[in-house]
């Protein structure tokens, strides 16, 4: 018998079931793609205020629906957010891209490269993901006439939707109390947007009366929030002072006054300092103010004070900074000479391809910082140690988001802001400052600061002029030894300069 042999199958044919198939997935891709380009054109950065957030939520969970009502294809439902993910993260990366590292390569070498990921790719998968999740398992039900399934599409997206709001919801600014726990009459407790430069920004305020001497607190970074610990660790200072912490632009509730980030310089950042000084002097109706920085905020102090010493009646610095170039050179080499001790060649590997600073990123120095405490390791004060993360970023002032944009604020803002610090040295800037000048250093500060701060404290010419070493501290006196540095500023600075 001849064997018979299979026949061959029919060539595909281009039907009008085939096209009327394939043209709605086709359409509800251009739809999903588009929407991510759109949201990286509104918000390359990703959201940042609380409008954003909830339309973000609200317009992934529409063009959920649309692509489920346009096609019953099971793939869309994480088709349709991992398309739009990677045409948002495409779109900003190569036509809406910004200035900051959260718009470099995701890297995981370094705790902060782990934690802007977090904050930026993966966070704004979440709030795009899940409810677009959501749209399309409600649309394609509502494609199939499935009332119960899009019933619990909307009542899922409801759900998603009151998830955003709390993330949004304002933070708590808490009273001022009197011992038996009551508001103390006529005092102060308020977090306000003040625009400086022409951008909107925010101040925290707190003190027992509104007829106190005011208090500006400048924060360290560049990039962090103190509204949490000064509240935590320095509270007494508002029996006798109206404590005001500024949130700089990019950070914490100011991260939105980022962009745009050519006007992020050392120069605006003095003037809006200045600026802020003079509105808290109206608005308290004082003459002058008094002015504290740590770190990054000694800096700022510093060039405020020299810019306009007739707005300040004293400054005490904290950890005080003269010269970032010179400080990061120094650590440079003595971390370099750790790792030939100790035998690591991994850092010493990495030491190496980093070069000595600047540094190409904020990644650079945010290495270095790992190993601060093995350079000049001592034992921290325990509640400074059990308190500094917790309130450092999550303070009750705060919204989530907030605390979200401090992280991110504290990587961009500082990233874009620290380079264009590299010219400045006190030591040949700073000879002179018209005011009264106290200085709290840690005993256990970083040589690399207190060489140079020690240097400069020496020739520096002023009013009043003391230091005083604080023998449990290192770069936060404020707030490893609150009790001192209050009693400090209360009693002696507030004694030796207070004139209304």
């Amino acid at each position: 018998m001849i064997p018979t042999l299979p026949r061959p199958a029919p060539p595909a044919v281009d039907t009008p079931t085939t096209r009327h198939a394939t043209a709605p997935a086709v359409l509800a891709g251009l739809v999903v793609a588009a929407s991510g380009v759109l949201a990286a054109a509104l918000m390359p950065r990703g959201p940042v205020t609380g409008t954003e957030v909830l339309a973000l939520l609200i317009g992934a969970a529409l063009v959920g629906v649309l692509a489920g009502r346009l096609t019953r294809s099971r793939w869309m439902i994480i088709g349709a957010p991992a398309l739009h993910l990677a045409t948002w993260e495409l779109a900003r990366a190569t036509i809406f891209e910004l200035e900051g590292p959260s718009f470099d390569q995701p890297r995981f070498d370094v705790p902060l490269a782990v934690a802007l990921f977090l904050t930026v790719h993966l966070m704004y998968g979440l709030l795009t993901g899940v409810p677009m999740v959501i749209g399309v398992l409600g649309g394609r039900a509502l494609a199939r006439r499935r009332s119960v399934a899009a019933a619990a599409s909307g009542a899922a997206l409801l759900a998603v939707t009151a998830a955003g709001v709390l993330l949004v919801w304002p933070g708590r600014v808490a009273p001022v109390v009197a011992a038996d726990g009551t508001t103390v009459s006529g005092s102060v407790a308020a977090l306000e947007k003040v625009r400086l430069g022409g951008t909107p920004q925010w101040v925290s305020m707190r003190g027992s009366s509104a007829a106190n001497p005011v208090l500006l607190h400048l924060s360290g970074g560049p990039g962090s929030s103190d509204v949490g610990w000064v509240r935590t660790f320095n509270q007494p200072l508002e029996q006798r002072f109206t404590v005001a912490v500024w949130d700089q632009r990019g950070v914490g509730k100011s991260y939105p006054a980022l962009d745009p980030t050519d006007r992020l310089t050392l120069d605006r950042l003095v003037a809006d300092g200045v600026e802020l000084s003079a509105w808290l002097a109206r608005r308290f109706d004082e003459q002058k103010i008094y002015l504290t920085g740590n770190s990054w905020g000694s800096t700022l102090g510093v060039l405020m004070v020299q810019r306009r010493p007739d707005l300040f009646h004293a400054y005490v610095g904290t950890g005080q900074m003269v010269s970032q170039r010179e400080t990061d050179r120094l650590l440079y080499r003595q971390l370099l000479d750790y790792a030939e001790r100790t035998g690591n060649e991994r850092l010493r590997d990495r030491l190496a391809v980093l070069g000595e600073p600047p540094y190409r990123d904020i990644f650079g120095y945010a290495l270095v910082m790992e190993y601060y405490d093995a350079l000049e390791p001592y034992e921290r004060v325990p509640a400074f140690e059990t308190a500094r993360g917790l309130q450092g970023f999550f303070p009750d002032e705060y919204s989530i988001l907030d605390t979200w944009n401090e992280v991110r604020g504290f990587a961009d803002m500082g990233g874009t802001l620290y380079p264009r610090l590299q010219h400045i040295d006190f030591r040949t800037d700073v000879p002179v400052l018209g005011v009264p000048v106290y200085f709290a250093q840690g005993r256990h500060e970083l040589t690399a600061r207190s060489t140079l701060a020690d240097e400069w404290i020496a020739r520096l010419r002023a009013p009043i002029k003391r230091t005083y070493v604080f023998e449990q501290s290192g770069h936060n006196p404020d707030a490893e030894e609150p009790g001192r540095f209050n009693e400090l500023l209360m009693n002696t600075v507030l004694a030796e300069t207070y004139r209304r």
